[in-house]
């Protein structure tokens, strides 16, 4: 079984590896970008290596910058913090991870400039129109405003309940455990079937064109049936809502056969549905391979997985 688990990853990265690197800003593009709010750092002459210069202008970013009287102009700060943000997928990891608590510690004592920066965070790396969606950077974020003792524990309840759906959904993960509702009212918890190569959460809403068409494409797929139909693989279509509702339950009646279709109202609580559809890919063991709305790219690991396994 961990065969289809590092299977998968290499499909997974095969899919992603051309994807194009966007060149870091330079100093002068970003303080152009910056319209005199304040001094940017100049990258020393003696850096010559692009990663040198991308961690050094995240670990600088802020120097020249005073930050008790920066947020007296919010649209600026707003401006200049979407550059920051901008360095932060071609920084070094390592950088990443020093360089936010380091920035969240010097505006601790400002619980309002806090809650301004989860606002910035949310609507940048988290939210549905975000251009630039990062669960990672989101939660490295959350958990600084997390743990201010400054902030009132009202205005962290959201950063709290993101960060603990966010964490608990994330590739690696075990996938949470759920309740489940069948179209004949039947209940029960939902568990991934060790003895299958794999399960497929398919969180749809018979509302969602997009999800329509992802069951057509998973239903007219010949070799992602195949697998599915073999008993290889476990597709779960999940209603994230009332059981009762009767549109789910007449889109539901015409899934195949082969599927496991059911409800659970309470999904949301569990899984990141920002999305919809929504597909979480498991192994065996029920620990999440990846999760996306891509249905091409489920149907791509199921018909090389099928290919595989016909070798």
């Amino acid at each position: 079984m961990k065969i289809f688990r590092f299977f998968i990853m290499a499909i997974v990265a095969g899919c992603f590896a051309a994807t194009p690197q966007v060149n870091a800003q330079t100093s002068s593009s970003a303080n152009d970008a910056n319209n005199g709010f304040f001094q940017l750092p100049i990258i020393p002459d003696s850096l010559v290596m692009h990663q040198d210069k991308v961690d050094f202008m995240l670990r600088h970013y802020w120097d020249f910058c005073d930050l008790n009287k920066a947020f007296s102009s919010r649209d600026k700060m707003a401006q200049a913090f979407d550059t920051y943000l901008s360095f932060m997928p071609h920084a070094t990891a390592s950088v990443v991870y020093e360089e936010v608590p380091r920035f969240m510690k010097r505006i601790e004592k400002k619980p309002d400039n806090v809650a301004f920066i989860g606002e910035l965070v949310e609507s940048k790396l988290y939210s549905d129109s975000a251009e630039f969606q990062s669960d990672e950077l989101f939660l490295l974020f959350a958990n600084e405003i997390i743990a201010n003792k400054k902030l009132d524990k009202n205005r962290k309840l959201r950063y709290q309940h993101l960060a603990k759906v966010l964490s608990a959904s994330q590739p690696g993960e075990h996938a949470p455990a759920f309740d489940i509702v069948d179209l004949d009212g039947r209940k029960s918890l939902f568990a991934a079937d060790s003895a299958k190569q794999g399960t497929i959460l398919f969180f749809n809403d018979p509302e969602c064109d997009d999800c329509r068409m992802a069951r057509l494409r998973l239903d007219t797929d010949i070799r992602t049936r195949r697998i599915i139909e073999g008993g290889q693989i476990d597709l779960v279509s999940v209603y994230p809502g009332d059981p009762a509702n009767e549109e789910w339950r007449r889109m539901a009646a015409s899934n195949p056969q082969e599927w496991i279709t059911v409800a659970s109202p309470n999904a949301d609580e569990l899984y990141d549905l920002r999305h919809s559809p929504a597909f979480y890919l498991l192994n065996p063991s029920g620990n999440i391979l990846l999760k996306t709305d891509n249905v091409d790219l489920i149907i791509s690991i199921m018909i090389q997985l099928a290919a595989r396994l016909e070798q």
